[in-house]
């Protein structure tokens, strides 16, 4: 499979669920609003949940990755990226479970987000880039970025041409 087939495929994941990214925006946006209104204590669970969604969301496309190559190599490395992001869920749901319990957590939020914090963009760009060199047809991060925004820039473009013939 080379990388065309690739990006359409990916192309393809991001449309099937953008609507449900949508929606989970919206009714995340709406409950942060009514714990904000209401001062509720529980509103610290909101970004636990978000990140349970994106965590669901990269298991899926950690399937749809591993179509892609049959190597053992390729399919680990996918597995230690998804595994990164599913240790910042679990390490989320610690501190939570710290802090309902009565445990000032903010100097564990701190060396979290101080050793955490590039873990968590440093181990991604790496293993992306050794799949690259795995996988000659391996559509890194910035590729799939930059094939995003052209295709967002072309239909942003017909919409602008549409406009202009009506006027």
């Amino acid at each position: 499979m080379d990388k065309a087939e690739r990006l359409q495929q990916i192309e393809q994941f991001e449309k099937r669920y953008t609507r449900l990214n949508i929606i989970v925006s919206v009714v995340m946006l709406g409950v942060s609003i009514y714990f904000l209104s209401t001062w509720s204590p529980y509103s610290i669970l909101l970004p636990g949940v978000a990140l349970l969604y994106t965590t669901w969301l990269e298991w899926n496309k950690m399937k749809l990755q591993q179509s892609f190559n049959e190597s053992t190599r390729y399919h680990r490395l996918l597995r230690i990226d998804f595994t990164v992001m599913l240790s910042s869920l679990i390490w989320f749901v610690i501190l939570i479970g710290l802090h309902f319990n009565g445990v000032d957590i903010l100097p564990w939020m701190s060396w979290t987000l101080l050793i955490g914090g590039p873990c968590l963009i440093l181990i991604p760009l790496w293993i992306d880039r050794k799949q690259s060199a795995l996988d000659e047809h391996h559509v890194t991060s910035g590729e799939w970025a930059r094939s995003n925004r052209e295709r967002l820039k072309h239909t942003l473009d017909d919409i602008s041409r549409k406009g202009r013939k009506q006027s």
